[in-house]
């Protein structure tokens, strides 16, 4: 694919999410094989704020109604189904592009048999369907390869904040990032009645729906809060790379969407994963295809403290004592997350299984 031109088209539905996804796929694509790409994005303001830097290889356009995409790329690259404005269509008859749609993650059985699978379109065109997920017969999940270069580079000393764990060895530290519909009142009751000192990093983003539960005045990055044994403090935006080293210094990680969710699994450390809401319940239907796959090789202890909690907290059924089943697992519930992070990591990931498809059916 060597000289090739690859666009990657993303909408932004779900605020980080769609763009977090897109922007790491960009920045991999770039990075490790050297592809220069534009990336289409309808909220300009916020790709720019994940781009920081940015990097050479990639321009930033934005997708709007007076875009204008000339010429299409060879390689279009759909996101989470999007969908390409009838003018890109057109413009891509004229030439011998290739259109993949890499979709949202599920563990769902049935990505398997729809993933890499061929739609051929009712103007000529040929849209394939590209499916992250847990198996070899799907395209696996994003992992950098300089991943693990970045955490052995974590330290809380390199933030602006640091939990107090030098005063207190027992703190437990905990990130917290979570949608609207989480049990938030809840959590804070039972992390206030923690038996153990818990110190919780909450994202700038997170800090309206804490300081309506807490009932406090709107809460700025940096400040802290106290109730009883849990300490919360409000962090900044926090760039990719800064926030992987986050999941991976914290004893506990809430996440939500799927970047963070990714994030939090190759940080192989215990996490609490909220899907987003969606009717009919269809989220928990994710979420139990995901503890199916995630807890296949557990023990049963780990196993039901993990599907408990995760199902309780996505129900919005927290109880108190779910923490404190929690905290008292947390040795089982690491060993299991690093033994599942080795698991996964022995797959090919996103990127890779992308580009090795792309090479095969343009052959």
């Amino acid at each position: 694919m060597s000289g090739a031109r690859w666009d990657i088209l993303c909408k932004v539905v779900d605020n980080f999410g769609d763009i977090g996804v897109c922007w790491r796929l960009a920045r991999q694509l770039a990075y490790e094989y050297d592809i220069a790409l534009r990336l289409w994005v309808d909220d300009l303001a916020l790709a720019e704020r994940f781009a920081g830097a940015g990097h050479a290889r990639i321009e930033i356009r934005h997708w709007n109604a007076d875009a204008d995409f000339s010429p299409a790329a060879d390689i279009v690259i759909e996101t989470f189904g999007c969908g390409l404005p009838e003018p890109y269509q057109q413009a891509m008859l004229q030439g011998a592009a290739t259109w993949v749609n890499v979709d949202y993650l599920s563990a769902e059985p049935w990505v398997e048999g729809f993933h890499a699978q061929p739609s051929p379109q009712a103007n000529g065109l040929i849209r394939y369907f590209f499916y992250p997920g847990f198996t070899p017969q799907t395209g696996g999940l994003l992992r950098e390869a300089s991943l693990p270069a970045w955490q052995a580079t974590a330290q809380w000393s390199s933030f602006e904040f640091a939990p107090p764990i030098a005063a207190s060895p027992r703190t437990l530290t905990l990130s917290l990032f979570c949608y609207a519909h989480a049990p938030l009142a809840a959590l804070v009751t039972s992390l206030a009645q923690s038996l153990q000192p818990v110190f919780v990093l909450v994202p700038e983003t997170v800090a309206p729906m804490l300081a309506e539960v807490l009932g406090s005045s709107p809460l700025r990055v940096g400040e802290q809060i106290q109730r009883q044994q849990c300490t919360f403090l409000v962090i900044p935006f926090l760039s990719q790379a800064d926030y992987d080293r986050l999941l991976y210094l914290c004893d506990v990680n809430f996440v939500r969407g799927e970047d963070s969710w990714i994030r939090a699994l190759w940080a192989g450390k215990p996490m609490i994963w909220l899907p987003y809401q969606q009717s009919e319940e269809t989220h928990l239907v994710k979420l139990n295809a995901f503890l199916d796959h995630y807890l296949a090789q557990a023990e049963a202890s780990v196993a039901e403290t993990v599907r408990e909690t995760m199902l309780a907290w996505a129900r919005g059924h927290w109880r108190p004592d779910l923490w404190q089943s929690l905290v008292t697992a947390l040795p089982a519930l690491a060993s299991h997350a690093q033994a599942f992070k080795a698991q996964q990591s022995q797959q090919p990931d996103l990127a890779t299984n992308l580009v090795r498809f792309i090479d095969k059916i343009r052959r």
